[in-house]
């Protein structure tokens, strides 16, 4: 095991600046009319990421159990983002996705977890709660909408059976909004250069 002394670290780190997002995050949120499903992930960390590992898990109806989506084995660049709809969507948003799925086929009051390797990284909803219809908040509610997430949020919710208030990180468009769908506007902080990236650091010293 590498050793690494504090003052060697902070003069590595010196001028470097981090991403805040540690892994993938789901960014957007399609629930349309009839099969208009659709889940945009987003890739704010400071390394190129494969996705292969990861899978979007669909938990129905207050279900503890899920339907697991793998997805496609691709990279996923820094800033970019990969889409996932229901491939009898409309061709509109057909046209903005990277992969289609038939089991992406949930609906307001099912839960969406993003894993890698079964561990969760980030969910939308909560886990083993039926909520009705949907999940709401001030803003509206979790059926018939297009939800954004908020520029700001910069890690994903790994507590996946905690409190969902919709309002808290996500905002709100009418039903079969997809302008928002291919990319991700965020606050999250600069990005750091693969060659001095956190998750190189961590591969160089462990």
């Amino acid at each position: 095991m590498k050793s690494l002394t504090v003052i060697g670290l902070l003069t590595l780190l010196a001028g470097t600046a981090f991403a805040q997002t540690s892994d993938l995050i789901i960014s957007e949120y399609v629930e349309g009319s009839g099969d208009n499903k659709a889940v945009e992930i987003y890739n704010g960390t400071e390394d190129v990421i494969n996705l292969g590992g990861y899978t979007i898990e669909r938990y129905s109806n207050g279900a503890v159990t899920s339907i697991a989506i793998p997805l496609d084995a691709v990279d996923l660049d820094v800033g970019e983002v990969f889409v996932l709809a229901n491939p009898l969507a409309t061709g509109v948003l057909l046209a903005l996705a990277d992969q289609t799925n038939g089991n992406l086929n949930f609906n307001g009051d099912d839960a969406l977890v993003l894993a890698f390797n079964g561990i969760p990284v980030d969910s939308f909803g909560r886990v083993g709660e039926d909520p009705g219809s949907y999940w709401s908040c001030d803003d509206g509610n979790t059926v018939n909408h297009t939800l954004v997430r908020r520029p700001g949020v910069c890690s994903g919710d790994t507590v996946i059976d905690d409190l969902f208030d919709p309002c808290v990180e996500w905002s709100f468009q009418p039903v079969d909004t997809f302008t928002g769908i291919g990319h991700h506007n965020e606050d999250c902080g600069s990005v750091a250069d693969d060659a001095s990236s956190w998750g190189s650091l961590k591969a160089t010293f462990r």
